[in-house]
């Protein structure tokens, strides 16, 4: 009986997962690669990867905060509290245009597609992988038809490179980690069992 209570208490708290839950059109999850920067990831298909998970940040400026929204109206603004980050990379191979679907397990709460916010925001990224902080133009222009929208856990983008030469679009995405199912059940279990000892 005692171990089928601690298994139920288990199951209860077990973690929700935070990450990208699916892909699609012409976007593709990877593992974190080595190097986030061209000729290391080179594809018609935009790449995606999950960062850290579960980080408390503050004050962290992004480009858009409102969800939903579209970067045709960005919405900057401070993320602070619990999240989780992912990051999107394009390098234009014969194609100069992806359009892609990301689907993540947690509410997106900002998303960073400027150079400086991507610099700034670089200590989110994956252990292992190394970042172009510095590069210019490694974020994502509006001004070539380039676009973000973001709902709920959902984002959709089209990334747009006219240029003849070898160019990369990154955005880093941040989700707000939603406590797993029942964790609010244990925690009020025990309070239940903290009371019932006070009355023994």
């Amino acid at each position: 009986m005692k171990s089928l209570a601690i298994l139920a208490v288990t199951a209860l708290t077990a973690p929700a997962l935070a990450s990208i839950s699916a892909t699609g059109l012409g976007c593709v999850q990877i593992a974190p690669p080595a190097v986030a920067n061209f000729p290391t990831l080179f594809s018609n298909n935009a790449e995606a990867w999950d960062e850290l998970q579960g980080v408390a940040v503050a004050n962290v400026l992004c480009d858009m905060t409102v969800n939903p929204s579209n970067s045709s109206t960005p919405s900057p603004g401070l993320v602070s509290g619990l999240v989780d980050s992912h990051f999107i990379h394009f390098t234009h191979g014969t194609a100069f245009m992806v359009s892609g679907d990301i689907w993540f397990n947690d509410p997106i709460v900002g998303v960073m597609f400027n150079d400086t916010l991507l610099d700034t925001s670089d200590w989110l990224g994956s252990g292992g992988t190394l970042y172009p902080t510095g590069q210019i133009g490694r974020g994502t222009s509006l001004l070539n038809g380039s676009n973000i929208m973001i709902n709920g856990n959902y984002m959709h983008f089209t990334l747009n490179d006219f240029s003849p030469v070898v160019e990369i679009s990154q955005l880093r995405v941040l989700t707000r980690p939603v406590p797993a199912p029942g964790a609010a059940a244990v925690a009020g279990l025990g309070g239940l069992l903290a009371l019932r000892r006070r009355r023994a």
